[in-house]
């Protein structure tokens, strides 16, 4: 159950980030993914994403630095990590595939794509976190049309019109996919950083 955090949606110090810890635990998420590079630069300098990082496994919770890529020109360094997150979304295919194999090169055990749904990812991952951010009924027409093995499914609470909407997706994507990652919790983090 991963929590992604938009960091350009709901900015936050770094005195926050025990509470937005905090209520990732409280909302039953296991990971924490939070964007920390945008705009081809880094939101936080290292010694801020290994606070984080260390911070959150003091209190049993994955983090998961996510890097938004937009150009062979975006470097990074993801060495210390043991997952980080590629959303790759704004360049074709083949050039892709060269930057996951760049930034698995730099060591970390797991690189997971961030992909919209309809995108294909034209080289092996070993986690896709795949964007079926939909309501009802455009959420489960989707559904139809990827095979679930090896695939996180992704839901955002603002397309959805209630609780039961969103549980029933929740549940959904825990039983017959690897997983669930929900998109920024806006609302309900912006309530409880005040």
């Amino acid at each position: 159950m991963i929590l992604y955090y938009d960091y350009e949606n709901l900015p936050f110090n770094t005195s926050q980030f025990p509470t937005i810890v905090q209520t990732t635990l409280q909302h039953h998420f296991n990971t924490l993914m939070v964007l920390v590079y945008f705009d081809h630069r880094l939101l936080f300098n290292q010694s801020t994403l290994d606070y984080f990082y260390s911070y959150a496994r003091t209190e049993n919770l994955t983090f998961v630095p996510s890097y938004y890529v937009e150009s062979l020109s975006d470097k990074f360094n993801v060495s210390g990590f043991s997952w980080v997150n590629l959303d790759m979304e704004k360049i074709a295919p083949n050039v892709q595939r060269f930057v996951y194999a760049e930034t698995q090169a730099q060591g970390s055990p797991l690189v997971s794509i961030t992909s919209p749904y309809g995108q294909p990812v034209e080289f092996g991952t070993s986690l896709d976190i795949l964007e079926t951010y939909s309501g009802t009924p455009w959420f489960w027409f989707l559904q139809l049309g990827y095979w679930h093995a090896g695939h996180i499914c992704s839901i955002a609470p603002w397309t959805l019109r209630s609780q039961q909407e969103y549980d029933s997706e929740k549940n959904y994507c825990t039983k017959y996919t690897e997983g669930l990652m929900v998109f920024d919790y806006y609302n309900l983090l912006k309530s409880h950083l005040n």
